[in-house]
């Protein structure tokens, strides 16, 4: 698997998740239409765990590499969990 297919695999991975803790947390803390948007997020960050689940390939990663691929992961979850904190909070100023 190339560099970009890591970087695309694990933003996918920590966007699904951080939406699912944020859809959850909005729904059980939110009235009307943010506890509606709060599931809708819940379920968005279900699919998208999965999707990613479907698309992983076994990674065959040489001990030289672990340190690149782990500084790679970092900035991927990173990009990934403000992506999914944009789309919470453009939900919750929506509403």
């Amino acid at each position: 698997m190339t560099t970009w297919g890591i970087f695309v695999a694990m933003m996918l991975l920590v966007m699904g998740l951080v939406l699912l803790i944020l859809g959850i947390f909005a729904a059980y803390f939110g009235s009307g239409k943010v506890r509606t948007f709060g599931g809708v997020l819940a379920v968005l960050g279900i699919i998208v765990g999965f999707l990613t689940y479907l698309l992983r390939v076994p990674l065959g990663i040489r001990v030289t590499l672990v340190i690149y691929n782990g500084l790679l992961y970092l900035v991927s979850a990173i990009v990934g969990a403000v992506i999914a904190l944009l789309i919470f909070l453009a939900v919750l100023l929506k509403s």
